[in-house]
């Protein structure tokens, strides 16, 4: 009796392991998705803007040693630095049940859903469409990327138990592989945009200067009041 139980539990744990078919999205369903991860993006956008300051302008840095404010601030531009990566990593992100490119890729893969976007006319042209997901695919399997995803599962979204050495093959982040990742990731969502005529509220070239402008301002006035 005790080993039929057993059985019927692993025959229930193994059926309930089967992963069901990723339905076809409907247009509205990729636009959807398209909009929410903008929407990321521009909070990426935000995020390392403000941040850059903090890491690279001398003259700020300086100022705020001086003051003996140097561990609020450090905090501070950690904490950016964190979202930066968090944030990149979740538009990124592999889940089904998230918001991300390549849940955008899967539809543009999709011969179903590719045919609904162009039944309600939008201008998903194959070869163009083809060329996206080249580059959705070279990004996702960039060092800088890889790295960026070691760094939010080993010590950010986790923290990577000190027992066990790491066995992936993806390097260290650098600093600069944020930036790398966030300007192929505005290109590639600002092309997913135009395939179904939306754009954001402003290009990200417009979003970047004026969060860049709204960022040397804050610093600014931290400089000043050190």
């Amino acid at each position: 009796m005790v080993k039929k139980a057993v059985a019927r539990k692993a025959s229930a744990r193994k059926r309930g392991g089967t992963k069901k078919p990723r339905p076809s999205l409907t247009p509205v369903q990729v636009l959807r998705i398209v909009r929410v991860v903008a929407a990321d993006l521009d909070l990426a956008v935000a995020f390392y803007e403000t941040y850059l300051p903090s890491g690279q302008d001398v003259a700020l840095i300086e100022r705020i040693n001086r003051s003996g404010f140097h561990p609020a601030f450090n905090t501070i531009s950690d904490a950016l630095h964190r979202s930066i990566i968090l944030t990149l990593c979740r538009i990124w992100d592999t889940r089904d049940d998230t918001a991300d490119i390549n849940g955008i890729a899967f539809a543009f893969r999709d011969p179903v859903a590719l045919a609904k976007l162009n039944h309600d006319g939008h201008a998903t042209d194959a070869k163009a469409v083809k060329a996206w997901l080249k580059k959705v695919g070279a990004v996702r399997n960039s060092a800088e990327y890889r790295a960026l995803l070691r760094a939010r599962h080993r010590a950010l979204a986790h923290t990577a138990t000190p027992n066990e050495p790491y066995t992936g093959t993806a390097r260290v982040a650098q600093y600069g592989d944020e930036r790398k990742v966030l300007e192929r990731t505005i290109e590639l969502v600002e092309e997913a945009g135009a395939f179904l005529n939306y754009s954001y509220v402003s290009p990200f070239a417009d979003q970047r200067r004026i969060r860049k402008e709204y960022a040397e301002r804050f610093w600014a006035k931290v400089a000043k009041n050190a």
